[in-house]
């Protein structure tokens, strides 16, 4: 059965889009950004499906990136993905960061990594499988729960290589919208909903310097 996905993300330093029919490409643009993806998401994905001679009530399924991620670029892929399904009464998929990531390095076993805000977050696949769920923890504690020998990839991999320079480094500082893409056709939007990974705890201070509970991706 033929299925046109468009994939979008904001969840770190650019503005991405693909365009998929069927696992073919039909377009993908990705453009480098530490902020402004605001006023570029919805334009780029109108260009993106113009140029591939698309229209929006053409397709049939939306994704989007969910975290970990920058919080303010996070939250507008959501809320991008999520108006475009309510208005076209089409289905969404979130998919982690860490997993997108993980699969474009093309190894059968890989831990990716990012750094946001001085946290480093992980996630390890094996194949298919996820056998570390995403997660905020330092270097040292995200290998000692992984064994034997994996792919390391993402822009905070560089944290994990200084601890274990014998792990191959597949160099990724973003992730790639057709790898979203190709993952979101495969997945239940029931089970992947476009909500956003809550990871990270809550910056601000109650008086006397406590921290608030409520945590933000």
């Amino acid at each position: 059965m033929s299925m046109l996905i468009l994939a979008v993300d904001t969840a770190l330093n650019a503005c991405s889009v693909a365009i998929l029919r069927s696992g073919e490409v039909l377009l993908s643009r990705v453009e480098p950004m530490a902020k402004g993806q605001a006023e570029r998401l919805a334009p780029m994905a109108r260009e993106v499906l113009a140029e591939a001679g698309i229209t929006p009530a053409a397709l049939d399924r939306i994704a989007v990136t969910r975290g970990p991620g920058a919080f303010t670029g996070l939250r507008i892929g959501l809320a991008f993905a999520r108006g475009l399904s309510v208005a076209l009464d089409r289905p969404c998929v979130g998919i982690s960061t860490l997993e997108v990531l993980a699969h474009a390095a093309n190894a059968q076993r890989t831990l990716a990594a990012i750094e946001v805000a001085g946290s480093l977050f992980v996630g390890a696949w094996e194949g298919r499988a996820c056998v570390l769920e995403p997660s905020r923890l330092n270097a040292e504690d995200a290998l000692g729960k992984l064994n034997g020998d994996w792919t390391l990839t993402g822009p905070g991999a560089q944290s994990l290589a200084r601890l274990r320079p014998d792990w191959p480094v597949v160099s990724q500082d973003l992730p790639d919208p057709v790898v979203l893409a190709h993952l979101a056709q495969h997945l239940d939007p029931a089970l992947n909903p476009p909500t956003p990974l809550y990871l990270r705890g809550h910056e601000a201070k109650l008086p006397g310097g406590l921290s608030l509970e409520a945590e933000r991706p």
